[in-house]
């Protein structure tokens, strides 16, 4: 009696690791690009927060609040925002873009280095995002 072996040939498996490799080449870049809309969101959700505190601030003060840091400014006011959870990944700033409105700077931190996300909010014209 003759005993038949069995397994895979080389050609098998070399059609398997190809099929593989090319799910991976078009899987890998895909995966960056919802990685870094995510990071993107992310800082846009803290911009989102600091523009509602600013135009409660507004309402209330007739200024904008800016101050760099979001906690207490010389007249002892807050800007009503917490910002703990972004703050870890994100460097905010604010500036003053004109007298009708200011910019917001997210600037990546550790693993989000050399990203940013900046908005520049007037009263008068049109949202501006900048994305990097």
């Amino acid at each position: 009696m003759k005993r038949r072996e069995s397994g895979f040939t080389l050609m098998e498996l070399m059609v398997v690791i190809v099929i593989v490799a090319i799910l991976a080449a078009v899987a890998v870049p895909l995966y960056v690009n919802y990685v870094r809309d995510a990071q993107r969101t992310e800082a846009k959700g803290a911009i989102g927060a600091v523009i509602t505190a600013e135009q409660t601030y507004f309402q209330l003060n007739g200024t904008y609040w800016l101050e760099q840091a979001f906690t207490v400014n010389a007249k002892g006011q807050t800007l009503n925002c917490d910002l703990t959870d972004a703050l870890t990944n994100w460097a905010i700033t604010m500036t003053a873009a004109n007298g009708n409105g200011f910019t917001v700077v997210a600037a990546g931190k550790g693993a989000y280095l050399g990203r940013s996300v900046t908005l520049i909010y007037s009263r008068t014209t049109p949202l501006q995002w900048i994305e990097n």
